[in-house]
């Protein structure tokens, strides 16, 4: 098999934007990775895998706009042989499983020169085989699993990015223990979408809010702070359904004592969340909970 491993990734920001129209940067987290392999004898986990891929198979397989571009019969001969996905991305977390899975399979059973392709019709493919997850899937979250690199969405337009350096702050993962699901808080978040007010807020104040802090972010502003402040608390306040009941007091924690502030990590719902740290005092704060250094 391929040697390759795709590693997991971090949606920093563009949640929920990402589907208005919003600048989007998403960053691989290493720690975290995956791998196609073969096993005449597979464990029960592998098997596991082994039949999900036999069922994104027959999703993928009905698509005509991919018969050109994956080799459907080779797929399925390597599931008939005990193909499974080897990885230790966490599911239903936030970071990126389906992502990785999907940039394995382009990669392998791709009949194309993927090279020859420019990033937007490669996203493409991806929403195509990763809507199977999520219902959804605009495809961006694969392309950082397939580069391995920091990836901007900005009007439209898919900048690949050298690894970022965060100044006068740290960024960590908090694990709410609680499994999430894409599919459900699209659902939710499209649900809310029909409400008129909340429609209004999200389009004139979360993406501003969120393409403030890519800016702040990317360019090492003073400003990223506030921005970042103020993307919290609008999430809190209009997005509540979206944070467990687990983060809720240690979110507003954050906002009050300013030393913290957190934010979705994807979808939201369970899995992972965000929490930028400007103060370094985290483990005297959030001590209780497991935190991973970005």
């Amino acid at each position: 098999m391929d040697k390759k491993i795709f590693y997991s990734k971090i949606l920093l920001f563009g949640e929920y934007g990402i589907m208005s129209n919003s600048d989007a940067l998403s960053i691989p987290l290493r720690e975290f990775h995956g791998s196609l392999k073969i096993s005449k004898s597979l464990s029960k986990v592998e098997d596991l895998s082994n039949q999900k891929l036999n069922e994104l198979h027959n999703y993928i397989d009905k698509s005509q706009s991919l018969a050109n571009i994956i080799n459907f019969n080779s797929f399925k001969n390597e599931i008939d042989s005990g193909l499974y996905f080897n990885s230790n991305i966490p599911i239903a977390s936030g970071l990126g499983s389906s992502g990785a899975l999907v940039s394995s399979i382009l990669n392998r059973y791709s009949k194309t020169d993927l090279s020859l392709m420019n990033n937007q019709e490669i996203k493409n493919i991806m929403s195509i085989i990763e809507s199977k997850f999520h219902g959804k899937s605009s495809g961006f979250d694969p392309l950082v699993s397939f580069f391995n690199k920091p990836i901007m969405l900005n009007n439209g337009s898919i900048k690949l990015l050298d690894d970022l350096k965060f100044k006068d702050f740290k960024i960590y993962l908090i694990d709410s223990k609680i499994s999430s699901s894409t599919f459900d808080m699209i659902a939710l978040f499209n649900q809310k979408k029909k409400d008129e007010v909340f429609y209004n807020t999200f389009n004139k104040s979360f993406i501003s809010l969120t393409n403030q802090c890519i800016y702040n972010l990317l360019n090492n502003s003073n400003n990223f702070k506030d921005s970042i402040n103020n993307l919290s608390e609008n999430t809190f306040k209009n997005m509540k359904e979206m944070i467990p009941d687990s983060m809720k007091e240690i979110w507003k924690i954050g906002l009050k004592s300013k030393d913290y502030y957190m934010k979705l990590c994807g979808s939201g719902g369970g899995g992972f969340f965000l929490v930028f740290d400007f103060k370094n005092k985290l483990k005297d704060k959030l001590g209780a909970f497991k935190l991973i250094k970005i």
